[in-house]
């Protein structure tokens, strides 16, 4: 499987996970902001992956910033997460990245060092505390 299937299950497998509400387990808000390089690193996706329960995700604007949801609810699962920060190059114009069946047809181009987008290489950490105001994660990309 290559990496943007890959990425399009994970999104997927979090959409199935739960419908959104109310129950599941305690989240708590979470912001921050990503850099790249010492610059603001506009529309990144941020996951945030706990060791147990749904993957965090957010998306930062043009200064970096983001905020997190969990399954239609704002924030990240309480306790200790893994995080992977990507962001790709846009499509050329008229492009698509996958056919309807799901094909491949263009490999995402990475704009950050790739290492950021795995689990296991990103080295990224965050813990995520019950009291919203403490939970502001600033990733200094290099």
């Amino acid at each position: 499987m290559n990496r943007f299937t890959g990425i399009l299950l994970l999104i997927s497998a979090n959409a199935l996970y739960g419908c959104g509400g109310s129950e599941g387990p305690q989240v708590a808000a979470v912001e921050g902001t990503v850099t790249w390089e010492g610059k603001p690193l506009a529309d990144a996706g941020v996951a945030f992956t706990p060791e147990k329960g749904p993957v965090a995700i957010g998306r930062t604007d043009e200064a970096g910033k983001f905020s997190l949801s969990t399954q239609g609810r704002n924030g990240a699962v309480v306790g200790s997460h893994r995080v992977t920060i990507e962001a790709f190059k846009p499509l050329p114009p008229g492009k698509k990245a996958v056919n309807p069946d799901g094909e491949v047809l263009i490999a995402p181009v990475s704009r950050i060092a790739s290492k950021y987008g795995s689990l296991r290489e990103s080295g990224l950490q965050a813990n995520v505390t019950a009291n919203d105001g403490e939970n502001n994660f600033d990733f200094e990309l290099k």
